[in-house]
């Protein structure tokens, strides 16, 4: 889903040089052809001026090099390489892609999702999680929100509205505080090791080369770990000083141990699968 109106933008460990992308995370050269390199060159302009550049260079129809631009940035934002920024705003991008998934739908199909790729400094695991937590703040707070509002609705069905609001907000900041908890212990583990964090429709993880097995099986194991704790930890207290806002606070936290099993990402990178 991209449209003329957007435009591509190369991420900071993402450069452009002698004719190739080189990844600076993954250690990487792709080749671009002469059009490819064309198009990056206009990146932050609007795709529809890289489109008209291109069928004027070329002397290509119109209507061919608008495809062929926008079918190149979403190769270039599938394969991690290029993010995407809207340039109608998000709720008409939001608005297209509700209708476009409606209209899908019958056919059991669903647009994929655009990809964010967002460069971390791991140099120290102190900048490696500060910069994870201010990458992941915006999907943190709005997964937050999410929660708790769908937490209060429910309270309101049921007729304990009131009641309900501080347990709803406690799950609200358990859900998008473990999230960003979660990535940011990933990538402080990864120190010295180049990393970027990804976010790709419900999916956030930390992206980075292989690194050593044990310490590949350590990262994969302590990210879930700390939140899990923090959710037992909240559990105990919860049940000392009878909260139920506490005990609300310790569901999502504990459910972040699901990823140390073999059914989440997480477990699975640990044992080497």
């Amino acid at each position: 889903m991209v449209s003329l109106a957007d435009a591509i933008r190369l991420p900071r460990d993402v450069r452009l040089n002698a004719g190739a992308l080189e990844d600076g995370v993954r250690g990487e050269r792709y080749a671009i052809n002469e059009t490819g390199a064309l198009v990056l060159e206009l990146a932050g302009e609007p795709l529809t001026v890289a489109a008209d550049t291109v069928a004027h260079r070329w002397d290509l129809p119109l209507e061919r090099a608008r495809a062929d631009v926008l079918g190149f940035a979403w190769v270039l934002n599938r394969a991690l390489l290029a993010n995407i920024e809207c340039g109608s705003g998000r709720f008409a991008a939001l608005r297209l892609r509700l209708l476009l998934t409606l209209r899908l739908l019958p056919a059991g199909v669903v647009p994929p999702p655009r990809v964010t790729r967002y460069p971390l400094d791991t140099t120290t695991a102190f900048r490696a999680a500060v910069s994870t937590l201010r990458a992941t703040s915006r999907r943190g707070f709005a997964l937050g929100v999410v929660a708790a509002l769908a937490a209060m609705h429910l309270g309101a069905v049921a007729g304990a509205s009131r009641a309900i609001v501080e347990p709803s907000l406690a799950l609200g900041v358990s859900v998008g505080l473990g999230l960003m908890v979660h990535e940011a212990v990933h990538a402080a583990l990864l120190r010295g090791v180049p990393a970027a964090l990804i976010t790709r429709g419900l999916r956030t993880y930390v992206l980075h080369p292989s690194v050593e097995p044990r310490r590949a099986a350590l990262v994969g194991l302590v990210g879930p770990a700390v939140p899990a704790l923090a959710g037992v930890v909240c559990a105990v207290v919860s049940t000392i000083a009878a909260s139920p806002s506490l005990a609300v606070l310790a569901c999502p936290l504990g459910a972040h141990a699901l990823s140390l099993t073999v059914a989440g990402r997480d477990g699975r990178a640990a044992c080497g699968l």
